[in-house]
């Protein structure tokens, strides 16, 4: 007999070979990778399989969800004793969020969840297909419940009404602290680019906050939801792709009509003349103005996170510093080189200035502002579940152009460094030295010399291109756009990023998108590969960078 974790994955494998359209196989996956006893769910679901069920097996777990959530119906409404009862247990905020209600968003007394319909009805196959998922037992109480609901007290809590539909649309869950009865964890877990709510503090308390007595929410109701909340968002994305309306036949590859026409209306000219006058301005002012735009930007939009030292800012502006002085020289120069040379969706850069160090501080460091456009979408990496197939197919055939594009990048730096950033300088990559700076170089071979396995065949013979160099799902963005066949679909509208951009092996591009590859999906590793398979066979250098990554470099 196969060992848990083993028959699990084998599981989750056959899933995948079963062909079945995305994203019913996730969906599939979610039923084993969610349930209480995962081995119990993964037997239950080989078994199904093995006969030939993965139809049914999809009909089954679709109905299983929509019956506790579209199909549910509302528990008993308490009364106004006991709403207020529950809002003083509550503490008379958000169970979710931690927040009090607002004019805009009220506080309200709301079920946890819907009473499920059809769990109880002789459907074929549902009452074990709970059992495998929720567990006897688990399973037992939930049936008894649905034949004879208990007090509200156990499955209503007081919640903001934003998050009451967040927490229904299986956005965000509960995820309780085991041993403890009421002590839980806040976890957002969408599937796509929707914004997070907004919470105070990750760790409700779900007890008695007025020490009265009061019955508490009952933590199988949560836990549920739990379980659940992917595959409520799954089966919610597979009904929307089933009614979008297929385009006509034949792909286009659309060239951003949009930044082309952005880029020679007469704003665009305003702005151009505008910032040739501003890069006269003394640096110090203009610092001055971008600290304080920084700043406006936090109250506006966020701070960014701490890894990304770049702000939105108002007016479709984003400010980008670094301490790394010639990153920044870099990026500016490389933005200017793929805008002059390309028609691929990147910001434009605007003005970058250099502050020096303050000789008095020992801690202070040369830093760099670079002003640039907005471009708009979200990064793929938030948006690769929702996407369809034929997304997926039109942002590969976009990033088969975008890439031939910068591969037709003429060099114009030095002409012995064959291996050299845009400025025709040293090199930098996180990959390589932890991003200090090493080159240029004047042929592969001695560019190969920085990395192992220097003289493996894969690392010869490569034309030298002109290389985004971090080219991952961070920094492709996407949207949905009109597209010239009437549709509306996802679309590549940015690449951004750029301060390692320069001139590499050919084979970089590629092996760099595959870098850090345990955090990306099979998905996304399979759309990369049909990008730069036109260009060539890549998979010799992907061997050997997997080889030199296994043995520390670029961690």
């Amino acid at each position: 007999m196969a060992a848990p974790n083993d028959l699990v994955r084998s599981t989750l494998s056959l899933i995948e070979s079963t062909g079945l359209p995305y994203p019913l196989g996730p969906l599939l996956q979610l039923f084993i990778s969610e349930a209480l006893d995962p081995a119990l769910a993964a037997q239950y679901m080989k078994d199904r399989l093995q006969r030939g069920e993965a139809s049914s097996l999809v009909d089954d777990w679709s109905y299983i969800i929509e019956s506790i959530t579209k199909n549910g119906r509302a528990p008993p409404e308490p009364n106004d004793t006991e709403k207020h009862a529950i809002a003083r247990r509550d503490g008379g905020k958000c169970c979710v969020t931690g927040k009090v209600g607002t004019l805009r968003d009220p506080l309200i007394v709301a079920p946890i969840l819907l009473i499920p319909s059809g769990w109880t009805a002789d459907k074929a196959g549902i009452f074990d297909m709970l059992g495998a998922f929720f567990g006897p037992p688990y399973r037992d109480w939930w049936i008894s419940y649905v034949r004879d609901p208990v007090s509200p007290y156990y499955n209503h809590w007081l919640v903001r009404k934003s998050a009451a539909k967040a927490f229904a649309s299986g956005l965000v869950r509960l995820n309780r602290l085991y041993p403890s009865m009421i002590e839980y964890e806040v976890e957002q877990v969408p599937i796509g680019p929707e914004d997070l709510i907004e919470v105070d503090g990750t760790r409700p308390l779900l007890g008695d906050h007025s020490r009265s007595g009061i019955i508490k929410a009952d933590p199988r109701f949560v836990g549920s939801q739990a379980r659940l909340c992917k595959s409520i968002q799954y089966l919610d994305l597979h009904k929307r792709l089933s009614l979008e309306t297929l385009p006509q036949p034949g792909l286009s590859v659309m060239r951003s009509n949009i930044t082309l026409q952005n880029r020679w209306c007469l704003f665009s000219v305003f702005v151009a003349s505008f910032f040739t006058v501003w890069r006269l301005v003394p640096s110090k002012i203009r610092i001055f103005c971008y600290r304080v735009l920084q700043k406006l930007g936090e109250r506006l939009y966020g701070r960014s996170n701490d890894y990304a030292p770049v702000q939105r800012l108002p007016f479709g502006l984003y400010l980008k510093w670094n301490t790394e002085v010639d990153c920044s020289r870099n990026e500016f120069n490389a933005l200017k080189v793929v805008r002059q040379h390309t028609l691929i969706p990147a910001p434009k850069a605007l003005d970058m200035v250099d502050e020096q160090a303050n000789i008095n501080d020992p801690s202070s460091w040369p830093t760099s502002y670079l002003l640039m456009t907005r471009v708009p979408g979200f990064p793929l990496s938030r948006c690769e579940k929702v996407l369809s197939e034929r997304d997926i197919e039109r942002i590969v055939i976009q990033l088969k152009d975008y890439v031939s594009q910068l591969r037709d990048i003429p060099q114009s730096t030095n002409s012995d460094k064959a291996i050299c950033n845009t400025l025709g300088e040293a090199c930098r990559d996180p990959r390589i030295n932890g991003a200090a700076p090493v080159g240029p170089f004047e042929d592969e071979a001695a560019f190969s010399q920085m990395l192992r396995f220097s003289d493996d065949p894969a690392r010869r013979g490569n034309k030298i291109v002109f290389t985004h160099v971090d080219l991952n799902p961070r920094n492709i963005l996407v949207d949905q756009s009109l597209q010239l066949d009437g549709s509306i679909s996802w679309s590549v509208t940015g690449i951004v990023d750029w301060e390692f951009a320069g001139y590499y092996p050919e084979y970089w591009d590629y092996t760099k998108a595959m870098f850090e590859g345990f955090r990306w999906t099979r998905r996304y590793k399979d759309m990369i590969y049909k990008v730069f398979a036109e260009f060539g066979n890549y998979l010799p250098q992907l061997y050997v960078e997997k080889m030199s990554w296994e043995s520390g470099d670029g961690v």
